[in-house]
């Protein structure tokens, strides 16, 4: 258990370095479209919008190329895109999609968290609370550089984590309930950044806009 928790709190580390890419502006790109093997399905309703498909943001340079080689960062990591995907009326998925170019071109890495049990609650202004659980870790590599990053990376924090280059595994999550806050329109999504204990106040994500 004190392994796990370990695991998440870096887990959170990797959210919040992600997260900052919002600030810088001059780095980004606009977004493309199918950038992930996620299947959309259903529809989440978030006050008078709803929330269904796929949300992508803009390609990122600065700041992964920044985190390269920390944390879930291979050391080949030059760009970087954050995805929403909504796949059921009570499951998505939060994906980081990590690219060896500087064009969100070659794929190096791709992360994604699980979410379930989707609750959308009460507004708070223009925004809303949301709770979820984490459900499990989906991971590819593309590249041997990001295979034997991450490998390592488990290894560090007390996992056993076997991966192959081209090939998306998957990895039980801790379960946790996870609190947040989301701005939804018709076509775009920002969230907060997710927490166990404390409910955020304020956006904190990139802008994904729907495909």
């Amino acid at each position: 258990m004190k392994k796990l928790l370990f695991w998440m709190v870096l887990i959170c580390s990797v959210a919040v370095i992600l997260t900052s890419c919002s600030k810088d502006e001059e780095s980004t790109t606009a977004a493309s479209t199918s950038v992930t093997s996620t299947t959309a399905s259903g529809s989440i309703t978030v006050g008078s919008e709803t929330l269904s498909g796929t949300y992508v943001s803009a390609c990122n340079t600065t700041q992964f190329a920044a985190s390269a080689g920390s944390y879930m960062f291979p050391s080949d990591v030059k760009s970087g895109k954050t995805v929403i995907v909504v796949t059921s009326d009570t499951t998505l998925t939060e994906e980081f999609l990590m690219y060896t170019d500087t064009s969100c071109s070659t794929p190096t890495l791709t992360y994604k968290q699980v979410r379930d049990n989707v609750t959308v609650g009460a507004a708070s202004g223009s925004n809303y609370l949301v709770t979820y659980n984490a459900d499990s870790i989906k991971i590819k590599p593309s590249t041997e550089v990001a295979e034997t990053h991450i490998e390592t990376f488990a290894t560090n924090v007390g996992l056993s984590w076997a991966l192959t280059v081209g090939t998306e595994s998957s990895f039980s999550d801790s379960g946790s309930l996870y609190m947040n806050l989301w701005s939804v329109t018709s076509t775009t999504i920002e969230t907060g950044d997710g927490d166990k204990d404390t409910q955020p106040t304020a956006m904190d994500s990139m802008v994904m806009t729907k495909e």
